[in-house]
């Protein structure tokens, strides 16, 4: 069992720094769009099917630039924990690229532009979700529980905010903006405070219990009882077989 390596406030920063310089990257490109949207669309018009292709390409450009380039960012900021370069890269694309082609049908059943904000923000948050998973499994997945608590842990509170942002007097056209650099800063910021809590229980208590090889409920001995009830139903047959063969 490969011991864990306890996370530092350096190693902190700069994952913190990757996720937030990828959310921005993303913010940037749904900006260009948002503003091309305002020049090509006449405001009289309302809510025009332009104007909901106009959001399905920035809601795609958006999530597939900012996680492709955080998960880029973390390889280099953290080269010895996320080592899988290519493959993490790879992988985050494909899953964004697939999560995209699922959700357009629910852009096309958008009844109004209040609707497909909402599908935006389901779409922004579920592929920073899941990308961020990827990453983590990637790096180690003996330590793939703690990412899985963390990473949930920071959607909950994303959430949490995103809905009081709904119900305040902040423009919807704001919240759609700064939701990847937000979502990412999260994430990263709660994955870090549960690393970091994780890393003080562990040399308290000594136990390593979110490492998927610690072995807490007893399963080891239930195996063993198995194995050694199997030999014995073997070793059954063997006699029944020579006593045949007599």
């Amino acid at each position: 069992m490969n011991e864990k390596r306890p996370l530092s406030f350096n190693l902190f920063m700069l994952r913190l720094l990757s996720g937030i310089g990828g959310g921005i990257a993303g913010m940037l490109i749904a900006f260009i769009a948002f503003f091309a949207s305002t020049v090509i669309i006449v405001p009289e018009e309302g809510a025009t099917s332009l104007s909901f292709f106009v959001v399905i390409v920035m809601a795609f450009l958006a999530t597939i630039s900012a996680n492709t380039i955080t998960a880029a960012s973390l390889t280099f900021m953290d080269s010895e924990k996320y080592s899988r370069r290519k493959t993490i890269i790879t992988q985050v694309f494909l899953f964004n690229l697939i999560l995209f082609v699922l959700t357009i049908p629910l852009y096309l059943i958008g009844l109004s532009m209040e609707i497909t904000i909402g599908i935006v923000a389901v779409h922004f948050l579920l592929s920073a979700f899941v990308s961020s998973l990827i990453i983590e499994i990637l790096a180690g997945y003996e330590y793939s529980l703690v990412s899985i608590y963390a990473n949930s842990l920071g959607i909950f509170v994303s959430i949490g905010i995103a809905l009081l942002l709904l119900n305040s007097s902040v423009p919807d056209q704001v919240i759609i903006l700064g939701a990847m650099p937000g979502v990412w800063f999260i994430l990263q910021l709660i994955s870090g405070f549960v690393e970091l809590v994780y890393d003080n229980y562990l040399r308290a208590y000594g136990v390593d219990a979110l490492n998927i090889k610690t072995d807490l409920g007893g399963d080891s001995m239930m195996e063993k009882e198995l194995e050694e009830g199997d030999e014995e139903e073997d070793d059954e047959e063997s006699e029944e077989d020579d006593d045949d063969e007599v």
